[in-house]
């Protein structure tokens, strides 16, 4: 049998496995407490963010959510964690951890973070409340159970997708700056310049 065929055969048992399970979660008590935190979590992010940088700070909480996702992907897909309830009949579960409670909490981190070693600091703190508090709970109340995975990886592994976030917002900010100006973008001055150096003075010898 051609692989892609039984892998596509798979996914179709996985949904239909995945939906079933979803429609039994939907009837329990965990289901709609992760509900109600979720709407919770948004309500106080909304409360305590500074308004006035509301477009960079989702910007940066856009690219920890991506990061996350990737990561959760992965680890769900290899086999190093499991989720128990869903709020979407999904694999990985993304809604509860990857595009609520972590970017949120990086975001208020991102906030208060003028500079690289606050933001270390501070990361420091938010990394260790996901890894070393929300996890815990979730396992201890049966909503996600780590297979080939422990607390020590999570925290090491969300500090590395804070932290490469972080260094590529200000990428993003520092040519969206240089664009307004009128100036050569950081990566343009890098990638750009060595190459056409030489040019411009092969081209200045031709001239004379």
């Amino acid at each position: 049998m051609d692989t892609d065929y039984l892998i596509y055969q798979l996914r179709v048992e996985l949904w239909q496995l995945l939906l079933a399970d979803w429609k039994a979660d939907t009837l329990t008590v965990k289901y709609w407490a992760m509900v109600g935190v979720i709407a919770f979590a948004y309500t106080m992010w909304y409360r305590l963010t500074d308004k006035r940088r509301l477009v960079d700070l989702l910007l940066y909480g856009s690219l920890i959510a991506v990061m996350r996702e990737l990561l959760d992907l992965f680890g769900v897909s290899a086999g190093l964690w499991i989720y128990k309830v869903r709020i979407l009949p999904l694999s990985p579960s993304v809604l509860l951890m990857d595009w609520t409670i972590i970017p949120l909490i990086y975001m208020l981190v991102q906030q208060h973070s003028p500079n690289w070693r606050q933001f270390f600091a501070w990361s420091a703190v938010g990394t260790t409340i996901i890894a070393g508090v929300i996890f815990p709970v979730l396992s201890a109340l049966d909503i996600l159970q780590l297979m080939r995975w422990n607390y020590f990886y999570g925290f090491v592994s969300m500090f590395v997708v804070a932290t490469l976030s972080r260094a590529a917002f200000h990428l993003v900010v520092q040519v969206q700056s240089a664009a307004r100006e009128g100036k050569p973008a950081p990566l343009e001055n890098t990638l750009l310049q060595p190459a056409l150096k030489p040019l411009d003075k092969q081209g200045g010898e031709e001239d004379k």
